[in-house]
């Protein structure tokens, strides 16, 4: 591996922006290659095993072009990460999202919202368990709240049924618990794309972003092996996204969210 090769960023679609854009802004001498398979979005109601095949395609399609790491900017594939094959370091938003969520309360019940696939596979619970028992999530599944986003299409009116959708079936069950949930964590890396809109609807609710520890996650390993980015020409390294679909949606974006990027470009994902 060399030290100056990119750091691969995964994604069913545009939601791994969230986490790139903190990438950027805090480890910025790094060069980055972004893979968003638009084409098979959403991955979250797939079945595990295509999920688990797709993965791995794009894991190793970025080995070939020379990632020194991968992060793992999709809760779908990160609730698998134990079926997925690499010969780089791969990081995890479910662990990252476990940390964060630790950061803000030692004890008692969190709201999750996520696509099916991340709640059914339980991967933050089992990742939660690791570290303690005493932070349980009240878990709501959604099909549809990534694809809306995703598609961003303005609907103002869609968008919020969706999170309405996604965000009551949890408040609710926190009162048959009696329990009052004052944090959400966002657990699809879409999600935090449309912040602001689930503040307006519930400012009673902290709202919960992994990118945050994803971040410290990585900046640690590099930390730790002396891996930083030294060929960066400049203060900022290179940016390049690759997708396989949606380009104009890429692009519009890459515009809203205001990210780096060198070249924006279709690509195949390569099917044995």
């Amino acid at each position: 591996m060399d030290r100056n090769g990119p750091i691969g960023v995964i994604d069913s679609g545009i939601g791994g922006f969230t986490v790139l854009k903190e990438l950027q802004d805090r480890l910025p001498t790094e060069n980055y290659l972004y893979f968003g398979d638009s084409m098979r979005m959403p991955y979250g109601d797939r079945e595990n095993d295509e999920i688990i095949y797709l993965a791995n395609a794009i894991i190793s399609d970025l080995e070939n072009r020379g990632v020194k790491a991968v992060v793992l900017a999709c809760n779908t594939i990160s609730s698998l990460i134990s079926e997925l094959t690499s010969r780089v370091p791969l990081f995890s938003v479910i662990e990252a999202g476990v940390q964060e969520t630790l950061n803000w309360r030692k004890r008692g019940l969190v709201g999750l919202i996520a696509t099916n696939a991340t709640v059914n596979n339980s991967g933050y619970e089992r990742e939660m368990a690791l570290w303690t028992n005493e932070v349980k999530y009240i878990a709501q599944g959604t099909s549809t709240l990534g694809k809306v986003i995703n598609e961003a299409n303005g609907n103002l009116k869609v968008l919020k049924n969706n999170i309405r959708e996604a965000v009551e079936p949890i408040l609710l069950e926190g009162i048959k618990r009696d329990v009052v949930i004052e944090e959400l964590l966002l657990g699809c890396t879409h999600f935090p794309i449309v912040a602001g809109t689930i503040r307006q609807m519930y400012p009673e609710l902290m709202l919960i972003n992994p990118a945050n520890g994803l971040v410290r996650q990585l900046n640690k390993h590099l930390e730790e092996f002396d891996y930083y980015n030294t060929g960066a020409s400049s203060e900022m390294g290179s940016t390049n996204i690759l997708t396989t679909a949606d380009y104009d949606i890429f692009e519009r974006m890459i515009s809203e969210l205001e990210l780096n990027c060198d070249s924006l470009k279709m690509t195949e994902l390569t099917l044995s």
